[in-house]
């Protein structure tokens, strides 16, 4: 249960600490004196997000921390899960910056929002005005279906099945886009694969190969009639190159035992006419090559013409990029056979998943369908209590044809305030005042059903007054007997039940208004309740009406 509430630096709050029991608290004050305020920085605890607007001093943090008795709640593996210390003692406290950022904390661990939710939701069930709107809402409807009927565990471990299924059908979907897109294009990427590979490209210096060969060919002629020019010079005559090199030879041999250079000139000699009868043979063996062949010359001139003419197409520097190319297009054929081998494993995936989440489905649908006798007989009872005598509230399922993410599920709550008119959508036909008196009924059986210690009701009693308004505090009375029960109210009826009274006030007696809350004591109780029967002017009467709503109650 909720033992303390502290707030610092929120909108109007300077700074509050109030101090919870156990049992029926009631919370009043004037319009627009901050009850709301209150609500909101419990909401901020709750896991709602926040920004630095709400802090009047932007030079201090907004802290907002809440002190929780979890003794007898069965939930120390959800902190152990969360990595968090548990203690019977519980304290979780958020802090705003303001740059708006925020920090959260449970038992001076840092958490994050989502962790505070689930922790919080264990906690406390804060009913806010707008939940009325929220019934309106087919997932709200089911959310209160699954808590009362003990279905919680198994929606879960369907919604999990169901986003794994939707997951891999929308993964199929998407691999069925490609393998389309893909198969428009494979008959293309076969055809070039097909045209580069029956080039037999496997030398990467093929192409520099022919051109040699090419240029070779084209000026055989020339190039043999040079070649054997100069055999002819160097070796072809008497004057020819290496003649006169061992004529020269010759000279510095002779001399070489008066000049001593001689013997270096003659030993260079030497390996020059070596090098010239090398270049000889090379020459002699290349004039040989060099001879004129059309033929070849043509089918050399059709395979530059090939490749030149693909590596253009493919806009290829070289055959290595050609070769690479290739690759790329067989990967696209390849990757086309992967899709359809994916799209096999996927279908035969999507259909288990899809058959497993069905079958869940029907069970979370039977097991919530045997629960809807047992609420309505439980509503229909309370309502009678609420003075809506012969109101009949009904649970009707429009069955789904197929899975959604809450099941097979689509629920109305039909609802007539009267026995001779049959029951219709709940929020078509109920009036303000049925409204809150069917929200107080839900919320009783939520209670009961999900043993959370404690509730807060944010004016529940809207649009209700008189006879029904104390029929309501005494539904709460009664609630608190099992939970703490915490209800902000603007009736005298329903604050008349309260064993705890505090009391919302504006304090302007500074340069701005703050908003402060005190806890009232048995003759300021007996003034509160007097004012909120007679307004501002507290008559006898009004003191000596509140005093014997007090004492019935």
């Amino acid at each position: 249960m909720l033992l303390s509430l502290s707030i610092k630096n929120y909108l109007l709050i300077d700074h509050i600490d109030l101090s919870f029991k156990e049992g029926f608290s009631v919370i009043t004050g004037e319009t627009g004196s901050g009850k709301s305020i209150i609500l909101g920085a419990i909401s901020l605890l709750l896991g709602k997000r926040a920004d630095s607007v709400i802090m009047p001093d932007k030079n201090s943090k907004c802290i907002i921390e809440a002190c929780f008795d979890i003794s007898k709640q069965d939930i120390k593996s959800l902190f152990n899960d969360l990595d968090i210390d548990f203690d019977n003692i519980t304290l979780i406290r958020r802090e705003i910056l303001s740059n708006g950022k925020s920090r959260a904390f449970v038992n001076d661990t840092p958490v994050n929002l989502s962790d505070i939710k689930l922790i919080s939701e264990k906690l406390i069930d804060l009913h806010s005005q707008h939940e009325n709107i929220a019934l309106s809402a087919p997932n709200y409807r089911l959310q209160i279906i699954d808590t009362i009927a003990g279905t919680t565990n198994l929606y879960a471990e369907y919604r999990e099945t169901y986003n794994t299924w939707n997951n891999t059908k929308q993964e199929l979907k998407n691999s069925l886009t490609k393998l389309e897109k893909a198969k428009r294009d494979v008959d293309y990427y076969k055809f070039q694969v097909d045209q580069i590979t029956s080039a037999k490209l496997e030398d990467n210096n093929e192409l520099e190969y022919l051109e040699v060969q090419s240029s070779l060919l084209e000026n055989a002629e020339e190039i043999k009639e040079s070649m054997y020019s100069s055999l002819n010079i160097l070796d072809g005559n008497e004057n020819s190159v290496e003649n006169s090199l061992r004529e020269i030879k010759s000279f510095f041999t002779k001399i070489i035992k008066s000049y001593k250079p001689a013997e270096d000139i003659v030993n260079r000699i030497e390996s020059l006419i070596i090098e010239i009868r090398d270049i000889n043979n090379l020459i002699s063996d290349e004039a040989e090559k060099a001879e004129s062949n059309p033929e070849l010359l043509q089918k050399i001139n059709s395979r530059i013409d090939l490749i030149n003419n693909l590596l253009l197409k493919h806009n290829a520097k070289n055959i290595e990029e050609l070769k690479n190319k290739c690759s790329e297009y067989y990967n696209h054929i390849q990757n086309t056979e992967d899709i359809e081998n994916k799209i096999e494993i996927l279908t035969k995936t999507e259909q288990i998943q899809y058959e497993k989440a069905n079958k869940l489905a029907a069970e979370l649908s039977k097991t919530r369908e045997k629960s809807f006798g047992k609420i309505e007989k439980h509503i229909q009872e309370l309502l009678k209590e609420l003075g809506i005598e012969h109101g009949i509230f009904t649970i009707k399922n429009n069955h789904l044809q197929d899975i959604s993410i809450y099941g097979l599920d689509d629920i109305d709550f039909l609802f007539s305030a009267n026995k001779s008119i049959d029951p219709q959508i709940l929020e078509k036909v109920a009036s303000g005042g049925e409204f809150s008196r069917l929200m107080l009924a839900i919320k009783s059986v939520i209670a009961d059903a999900s043993n959370i210690p404690t509730i807060i009701f944010d004016e529940i009693d809207t649009g209700v007054s008189g006879e029904i308004a104390s029929k309501m505090g005494k539904i709460m009375k009664k609630l608190s007997e099992k939970f703490q029960v915490i209800s902000i109210t603007h009736l005298p009826q329903v604050a008349a039940f309260g064993n705890t009274h505090y009391k919302v006030y504006k304090d302007s007696s500074q340069n701005r208004s703050i908003t402060n809350i005190k806890v009232l004591s048995g003759d300021e109780k007996i003034t509160e309740i007097a004012s909120m029967i007679s307004g501002e002017s507290l008559s006898p009467q009004a003191i000596e009406n509140a005093k014997i709503l007090i004492k019935n109650n």
